[in-house]
């Protein structure tokens, strides 16, 4: 049964083009982070939603982050003190600035996820920093979209782009920070599979469009690249990585350390990853002195009943359990998350997962207290349509219409909307959902005006 929350209008199809333009528009996708040869099966429209319930994606998402924002802040006064409080890692937080930017840029780009289910949207994480993906590519599909549907004059839509509402960050960056408008993109192919791509250099050319300088540089070409020793060549940077990909690369941070040193501000900021802890969703969830009626309501009616596994007790629609006999207890209930990870990776959920894996799971999730649980979200369907038939036969011209299971991404911006990325399985598969983990399809959501 779909969800009252997707609205009851038919898709506003009237100005799209013919399926075999709406494909060749299509096709220019491959300049994104999810590049392939568009497939048989290929989504033939995007995600619309009515305008209320796109809103709500992004009011809620800015009253979240706000919560997530003071909960890490408020928890120490230093960031020592924060990694201690969320019993991390301190070797995955090399990169902090000594500087009020630090805090200042720590949730300027956020990208939560999102499922609907019967009473509307839930977050069911929070992706904080600039090295989220999903940007480029949805950009490319909002132009894209645009296209097949006539233009942006005859579009039932008005698209977002990303891109442009993040160089809008970088501008107000300059103002504010008093810098030349110059950023360099720092980040590396290798997190695209080390393929030839022009994914960074859109990324430039967008900035660059708004009059700002930039440039792209792979770590190895930081410090040349900025002119170090000395003062750099750019003082501001888009950190375009995450400290766990680039460790699993054996990347050196040396020259990313040595940018900051030399007072290139890179944003977001080292602190954008901390936010970004999955335990802080529990802290918020679970409740703190300082949070109003209105946050706790915010967060009873967006937030699954998410808690950080440990031997204690939790309580669950109005009973006090031990975690791990409640876990045990009703694993059809939960979602067992690590508090650090991406992709959809060690995710387990517990109505599809083999009865001693999950035992096995939650009892070292207790015992090393570094995960998350969250009480399961039922999905509600959404009706996508595809190219070719159910078969699978993508050559012809028809169209078919199968139900899909969406997670829902907008894009925060100096809270802004920045657009919303949407992926889904293809019709056929079932599992976590997640493009490069997965192979998620992506696509994007529009409000229809």
């Amino acid at each position: 049964m779909s969800a009252p929350w997707y609205g009851a209008e038919a898709p506003p199809l009237g100005t799209r083009l013919d399926l075999t333009t709406v494909r060749r528009e299509l096709l220019r996708l491959d300049e994104g982070e999810y590049a392939h040869v568009v497939p048989s099966g290929v989504s033939m429209r995007p995600v619309f939603l009515p305008a209320s319930s796109y809103d709500e994606l992004f009011t809620a998402g800015r009253s979240l982050l706000r919560l997530l924002r003071r909960a890490l802040l408020e928890s120490a006064p230093t960031a020592a003190g924060r990694i201690a409080a969320l019993g991390a890692d301190e070797a995955m937080y090399p990169l902090f600035m000594d500087d009020p930017a630090e805090e200042a840029y720590a949730t300027c780009i956020a990208r939560p996820d999102v499922m609907v289910g019967a009473t509307g949207p839930k977050f069911v994480e929070f992706n904080i920093g600039s090295g989220i993906g999903g940007v480029v590519d949805t950009s490319l599909h909002s132009a894209a979209w645009t296209a097949a549907f006539g233009g942006a004059d005859r579009a039932p839509f008005k698209a977002v782009d990303p891109l442009t509402v993040r160089d809008d960050l970088f501008l107000r960056a300059v103002r504010d920070l008093e810098v030349k408008p110059a950023v360099a993109i720092v980040g590396t192919l290798r997190d695209l599979g080390g393929r030839p791509s022009r994914y960074f250099e859109l990324q430039a050319e967008s900035l660059r469009r708004r009059g700002v300088d930039a440039e792209f540089f792979e770590p190895e070409e930081l410090a040349d690249g900025l002119g170090l020793p000395g003062n750099p060549r750019f003082q501001l940077g888009l950190r375009h990585f995450t400290v766990l990909e680039w460790r699993e690369h054996g990347i050196d941070f040396a020259p990313v350390r040595a940018a900051l040193d030399a007072g290139c501000k890179l944003i977001a900021s080292q602190t954008a990853y901390l936010i970004a802890n999955k335990k802080v969703l529990g802290w918020i969830s679970e409740g703190l002195p300082w949070m109003t009626a209105q946050d706790r309501d915010d967060v009873e009616r967006y937030l699954p009943w998410t808690r950080v596994t440990g031997e204690r007790g939790v309580s669950w629609r109005g009973t006090t359990w031990p975690l791990p006999e409640l876990l045990l207890s009703s694993p059809e209930e939960f979602v067992l998350k690590p508090a650090i990870g991406m992709s959809g990776q060690q995710v387990l959920v517990g109505r599809h997962c083999p009865q001693e894996e999950w035992r096995r799971a939650v009892a070292a999730a207790v015992a090393a207290e570094d995960h998350i649980v969250q009480e399961y979200v039922e999905p509600a369907p959404y009706l996508m349509e595809f190219t070719g038939s159910a078969s699978g036969d993508g050559s012809g011209a028809d169209t078919y219409e199968a139900e899909i299971i969406p997670v829902f991404s907008p894009f925060l911006f100096d809270g802004q909307d920045a657009g919303c990325m949407v992926r889904y399985l293809p019709p056929q598969d079932r599992g976590i959902v997640s493009v490069h983990g997965t192979g998620a399809l992506s696509n994007v959501a529009f409000a229809v005006r």
